[in-house]
């Protein structure tokens, strides 16, 4: 079933229809977490959009690129915001597929700053309404 006409965001939402959730990976720094004082505003539109996501169903997975003895205390800093993480650089516990295990997470979608924020943003914010309306008609 076609839900967009947009293929990344038909995409997002069929896997989240299918599956009853979506698997979210997002880097920290500068995307959920302000670096830069100036994107501070950017930083909360995104937790605030991801805290929307838990409500219709997601694992999250910290994907950073801070280093080893910086990982510690990520975890926390993110769930301070409200988030449960469900990894940090790792797959999640329940994960049971090859993939997404040899570096390179798996994720139905990434989010960074440096990675198109805004274009991700609202691909997400897109398919989280078209998701509600979906399950509205059940």
């Amino acid at each position: 079933m076609r839900h967009h006409a947009n293929f990344f965001v038909n995409r997002l939402v069929t896997e989240w229809l299918t599956n009853g959730r979506i698997i979210i990976g997002c880097d920290v720094d500068d995307t959920i977490i302000p670096y830069n004082e100036e994107i501070k505003d950017n930083c909360k539109k995104m937790v605030d959009l991801i805290l929307e996501c838990q409500q219709e169903g997601i694992v999250f997975l910290i994907n950073t690129a801070r280093g080893e003895h910086q990982l510690t205390g990520v975890r926390q800093e993110v769930e301070d915001l409200g988030i449960v993480v469900h990894g940090v650089n790792k797959m999640h516990d329940e994960w049971d597929k090859p993939y997404g295990l040899n570096g390179k997470l798996y994720a139905n979608i990434f989010l960074d700053d440096r990675g198109g924020f805004w274009d991700t943003y609202r691909t997400l914010t897109t398919a989280l309404t078209i998701v509600k309306q979906e399950r509205k008609k059940l």
